[in-house]
């Protein structure tokens, strides 16, 4: 097997995109595919050794691979961190459930336009991550109108998610709770599990299950601190 194909040659032609400009992406997809290539989802080669040139040259991955990486790369301007990410893309169950939430907190805003996306396409990512589809073979539609959160251009820097749950004035105390968690930001998911008052049966399972894993979490903590 040839890696064949540069990350530029990958995610930044598809993505009409020179990541070369954009150091912030540049730097997020390096770390991304690493995290990729560790989770056994892409084979990630890296052929810096002895050589001069900036590090987005030096990693290759083989065209079966850029699919996956292109998708990652999308899921990533939504949902940020790469173990959600890993997560998103071996266990359909997951992302459905994850997919669920994103809809009802982007899709049911009254304009995404000023969010950087594009309603048909993100309807149909989002579509498409409810189903079983082989993210590692299925290409997800691109539904950001011109730019990626991560290439740090502006308010929208970062994830979505990550922008969606600091504007207090769009979104409740409920649903910046939903976009922290999905986001992996569990410490301020928890924060905001700790105020929001609902009887929405689902958002009570989500409060509980917040709540559990920050315990858990808390728990874990503790126990590392008793064996040092």
């Amino acid at each position: 097997m040839v890696a064949d194909l540069t990350l530029q040659q990958a995610i930044g032609d598809p993505l009409g995109i020179t990541l070369a400009k954009h150091p912030p992406l540049r730097n997020s997809v390096n770390t991304l595919a690493r995290a990729l290539d560790n989770a056994k989802l892409i084979v990630l080669v890296d052929g810096s050794r002895g050589a001069t040139s900036s590090e987005y040259r030096k990693l290759s991955v083989t065209s079966a691979d850029a699919i996956c990486l292109v998708n990652a790369v999308l899921l990533q301007g939504i949902f940020s961190e790469p173990k959600v990410i890993i997560k998103l893309i071996t266990d359909p169950a997951e992302r459905r459930q994850h997919a669920t939430i994103a809809k009802s907190l982007l899709l049911d805003r009254q304009s995404v336009a000023g969010l950087g996306l594009v309603r048909p396409e993100l309807a149909l990512f989002l579509d498409l991550l409810c189903s079983d589809a082989d993210l590692r073979l299925k290409r997800l539609p691109n539904p950001f109108a011109d730019a990626l959160p991560q290439m740090g251009l502006g308010p929208k820097s970062g994830s979505l998610l990550k922008t969606l749950a600091i504007q207090t004035a769009v979104l409740s105390l409920a649903d910046s709770m939903m976009a922290y968690y999905l986001d992996g930001e569990i410490e301020k998911a928890w924060g905001a599990a700790l105020r929001v008052e609902t009887d929405n049966p689902l958002l009570l399972k989500y409060r509980a299950l917040i709540l559990r894993q920050h315990q858990e979490a808390v728990a874990f903590d503790a126990l590392l601190d008793d064996w040092r």
